[in-house]
């Protein structure tokens, strides 16, 4: 148990450093990536942020919308299409 752990760690760990590798390669090459980076780690960038939250609240503000509406229509094709998004989300989690 103790091992599996471990390796899920090192797993991760191995991710986040790559990932690091990967915009700092690209704030070498890049100005704006440059930019971007400093203003998410200087903490300037939480009104960008803030935007973005709010985009993905509308977003998902119509969507419940859309399944509000056809699920008094269509009950049964609502209920596949839920059933497909949620198999789908565990599957990209393991």
């Amino acid at each position: 148990m103790t091992g599996l752990t471990i390796e899920r760690l090192f797993e991760r760990l191995l991710v986040a450093a790559s990932g690091c590798v990967l915009i700092g390669a690209a704030a070498v090459l890049d100005d704006r990536v440059r930019d971007r980076a400093t203003g998410v780690f200087a903490g300037t960038a939480m009104s960008e942020l803030a935007a973005g939250r709010h985009q993905v609240e509308r977003a998902l503000q119509y969507a419940t919308n859309a399944i509000g509406y056809q699920s008094s229509e269509n009950g049964t094709l609502v209920f596949f299409v839920v059933a497909a998004a949620v198999l789908f989300f565990v599957m990209l989690k393991t």
